[in-house]
């Protein structure tokens, strides 16, 4: 499958104009049967039976959940349980409602989501599943198995599925003020680039951060608090920003090295000090996605488990993965002995 394949799971009903999608003219060309996987859950009663259809689908591409407005609260509940860490489901991505509204709880926690009219549902699923892509970081499917399976804690499970969650292009700063915003993302540009394909919006998860209070709860001496010290230095940091990546990239090594110049807000030595800390919180926003973690290959995050005891590891060698590991971290055991 394509990496923007996406699932569909429908309470609804199927949805005509995705799973019939004509393909590629070239049967050498990826995704020949189209980019949507539909999965109809008939006409489930709870959550629970819509939650353990998609276990037994083993969905681990994100899916998009299709509703009608008189299954407004069955939706709510789904997303609820998901976001809260249902075991053997992960890749929550999006919420369609037809012919109805989206419900409050959808838009509280931040799930893209839209509202549309039956006879234009295949369109608004593209739609909606063209701006998640675009905006969000794919977790592989092996590494999503891992995250839905057994051996990943309940909370782990959850926070991942709520961090997973595409950024919303239309985010409006809740401590920055849309300038210091603007910057922040210039600054997030330049300290931390993502290379290829869609990105996370760094500078919003910081801001949201900030304004949550769920820093690392550490600062330099004589240094405000990350509210203060954001709002401050950020105003310090657009006294002397420029324009163009080479212009900016000296003034950040100015900053880091404590030579910037000098202005009403922060000293040289406290916007350093404070810049120190923003690369600190940039780097820990990206390493926090589990996009991110299959990037750097590390699967310590599931050695949680639901059961009595961590599920932990067994085979501790360079090269080696255990079964249950994406295959891209080594051999097995019984490969690397026929070797």
């Amino acid at each position: 499958m394509s990496p923007r394949t996406f699932a569909v799971v429908s309470v609804r009903g199927d949805v005509p104009g995705l799973d019939d999608a004509p393909g590629p003219a070239d049967p050498a060309a990826p995704d020949p049967a189209g980019p949507f996987r539909v999965v109809v859950a008939g006409s489930p009663t709870d959550a629970d039976e819509v939650l353990s259809a998609i276990a037994q689908a083993e969905i681990y591409t994100p899916w998009i959940l299709v509703g009608d407005a008189a299954q407004h609260e069955l939706i709510a509940t789904i997303a609820d349980c998901v976001l809260d860490g249902a075991i053997g489901v992960f890749g929550l991505a999006g919420v369609i409602v037809v012919d109805g509204s989206v419900p409050g709880v959808v838009r509280e926690r931040e799930v893209p989501a839209d509202a549309t009219a039956a006879d234009d549902l295949a369109v608004a699923v593209r739609r909606l599943a063209g701006r998640i892509a675009d905006r969000s970081p794919r977790v592989p499917e092996a590494w999503a198995r891992v995250i839905a399976s057994s051996r990943t804690d309940v909370a782990v499970r959850a926070t991942y599925a709520r961090r997973a969650l595409a950024d919303d292009p239309e985010y409006a700063p809740r401590s920055l003020s849309p300038a210091q915003l603007a910057l922040l993302r210039q600054v997030a540009r330049r300290v931390m680039p993502q290379g290829e394909g869609p990105a996370m919006d760094l500078a919003a998860r910081l801001d949201r951060m900030v304004d949550a209070g769920e820093s690392d709860g550490w600062r330099p001496t004589g240094m405000s608090t990350d509210e203060e010290a954001y709002r401050a230095g950020l105003d310090a940091l657009a006294a002397i920003w420029k324009r163009g990546s080479a212009a900016q990239d000296e003034v950040i090594r100015e900053v880091i090295a404590g030579t910037a110049a000098p202005n009403s807000a922060l000293s040289p030595g406290q916007l350093s000090l404070w810049f120190e800390d923003v690369r600190n919180d940039l780097v820990r926003a990206w390493l926090s996605h589990p996009a991110s973690l299959a990037r750097v290959g590390y699967s310590g995050f599931a050695t949680g488990g639901t059961g009595p005891e961590p599920a932990g590891y067994l085979v501790l060698a360079a090269g080696r993965r255990e079964e249950w590991e994406p295959a891209e971290l080594g051999r097995l055991e019984a490969e690397g002995d026929a070797a």
